[in-house]
């Protein structure tokens, strides 16, 4: 954001008081003009095929999120106008449904002008957490998978979800929700198998979830 200072010095013929409403208007044009940002907004169908913009009061935003589910992916990129908040980076691993999203943001105009790589693929590092209620499943986490998770939500039919997360996807859930001034008891836990007897409400990873749908099938 650029701040104008203009600096007017009265003059015999201006009366003081029209040099303060000049000053006035001058200051609230510039100020507006400061405020206003130019997002590019698409969902990639080609990688560079993305020209339409609009304008923005929080950030530019790309990002490219992923969904994998028994070894088939899908990708799909995303450039927009997004609250701080969403842009997060990192990855979720249930077993056979993993999901990532990278993204990159920035407050200059049509700085989201290129398209976000998705996370590469990673190995095990070591960690474990629980797949399922009695642990019977375990999850082998992968790259910065440092986390585990346990979450359950019932919309109509009870969800249940447990895994490995990046600690930037636990952040962010926690900065989502207090965004949306959404109730919820975020919790992740850094030991192996330690979410085997976490009692939480992830609602937002639903929310995320509904995020990650939106920009794979728009």
């Amino acid at each position: 954001m650029r701040l104008f200072f203009l600096v007017f010095t009265p003059t015999s013929q201006v009366h003081p008081v029209v040099d303060m409403k000049v000053v006035l208007v001058l200051v609230s044009v510039f100020f507006t003009k400061a405020l206003t940002l130019q997002c590019y907004e698409c969902v990639e169908e080609s990688p560079h095929t993305c020209k339409r913009s609009r304008e923005c009061s929080d950030e530019c935003n790309s990002n490219t999120a992923t969904l994998s589910l028994g070894g088939v992916q899908l990708a799909q990129s995303l450039r927009s106008c997004q609250p701080a908040v969403f842009c997060v980076t990192g990855r979720i691993n249930a077993g056979l449904l993993k999901a990532t999203v990278n993204s990159k943001c920035c407050r200059t105009d049509l700085c989201n002008n290129h398209v976000v790589p998705a996370l590469p693929k990673q190995f095990p590092n070591g960690k474990k957490c629980c797949g399922n209620n009695d642990c019977s499943n375990i999850v082998k986490c992968e790259g910065d998978e440092d986390r585990c998770i346990n979450g359950s939500v019932n919309p109509f039919v009870k969800v249940s979800l447990k895994g490995c997360a990046s600690k930037s996807i636990c952040d962010g859930l926690v900065s989502i929700s207090h965004h949306f001034n959404v109730t919820a008891d975020i919790k992740c836990c850094e030991g192996n198998l330690c979410n085997t007897a976490i009692s939480i409400n992830l609602g937002l990873l639903i929310m995320l979830g509904s995020l990650l749908t939106s920009i794979l099938f728009p």
